[in-house]
């Protein structure tokens, strides 16, 4: 499943010159933009004010190579392509009503209409696209991968505690033990690290990255005697401490396979900064437009 959740931060300043004269031209939007992908052959983005009724957006057209955009497979990912009055379109319009009753409206509002629209027939529009991986254990990527190169990619040389082909830092599970790591008391903390990491068998190795935890000989995904894929829940009533769950007690060593695991998931990070240039309105011409940044993220499972 995924799930996308997107926030625009926009703030422009252009400079008008006439003859000489500079023409100082502010668009104070409210720093929140939209993008509407409803359609199957276009995005858009755009920015709406309501005090006075106005909006910025950019349409472009959907397609293989625009769709890396939003979803790269590397980062940073960058890309550019003209603006030409037609397929590809940067506009300003101002509106007798919100702008939003009209903007990525499958039926758009009868009493909300345009009073003035200025398009740009040229211009040029350069995206840049990063990424970070996190898989919200409460441990920051910058110190689950202790490989981290400089690179701005933690894939090329990362920690993969047990082997799994899944990073720590995108791991939920970095021991494959069915017990999340975020369950598993690493206790980071700014000021600490994981310095107080709970390690229950006194191995060294914290119960986060312990397949053992209790150092009993049986894997931890192995005291799973109901087989639901959570030994948290799981007791030895003949144990002297039967409240304590099978994994955590040396003296419960029966042996229950499951080697079924946990499905993982990961939340990736975006952040896409556009910026326009050599826009020519028929209010404004101006080299430069940084239009801001887009901020979601994915859910993969």
């Amino acid at each position: 499943m995924r799930k996308f959740i997107y926030l625009f931060c926009f703030a422009l300043l252009v400079t008008n010159c006439n003859d000489g004269d500079v023409l100082e031209v502010g668009l104070e939007f409210d720093q929140t933009l939209t993008l509407c992908n409803q359609s199957t052959t276009s995005f858009l983005v755009y920015d709406t004010k309501l005090d006075p009724f106005e909006s910025l957006s950019l349409l472009f057209p959907r397609n293989a190579t625009t769709e890396l955009i939003f979803t790269p497979l590397e980062t940073p990912f960058e890309s550019n392509f003209n603006i030409n009055g037609s397929t590809v379109r940067f506009n300003y319009r101002t509106y007798n009503g919100n702008p939003v009753n009209l903007l990525c409206q499958l039926v758009p509002d009868p009493t909300t209409s345009i009073i003035n629209d200025y398009s740009a027939s040229s211009g040029r529009v350069e995206t840049r696209t990063t990424f970070e991986d996190d898989d919200e254990d409460g441990i920051p990527t910058s110190v689950e991968d202790l490989n981290l190169d400089g690179d701005n990619n933690p894939d090329t040389n990362p920690t993969d505690t047990d082997g799994d082909g899944i990073p720590d830092y995108k791991d939920a599970d970095d021991d494959n033990d069915n017990i999340l790591t975020k369950f598993e008391n690493h206790n980071y903390t700014t000021a600490n690290g994981l310095a107080n990491a709970q390690d229950s068998d006194g191995d060294g190795i914290p119960d986060y990255l312990d397949n053992d935890d209790d150092g009993d000989g049986v894997l931890t995904r192995y005291e799973d005697e109901n087989a639901d894929n959570n030994p948290r829940n799981d007791f030895d009533e003949a144990s002297a401490t039967p409240d304590i769950p099978r994994y955590l007690d040396p003296t419960a060593t029966q042996v229950f396979i499951v080697d079924t695991l946990v499905p993982n998931t990961f939340k990736r990070n975006y952040v896409v900064r556009f910026n326009l240039f050599d826009i020519d309105l028929d209010i404004l011409s101006t080299d430069v437009i940084e239009l801001g940044t887009l901020e979601y993220f994915i859910i993969f499972e």
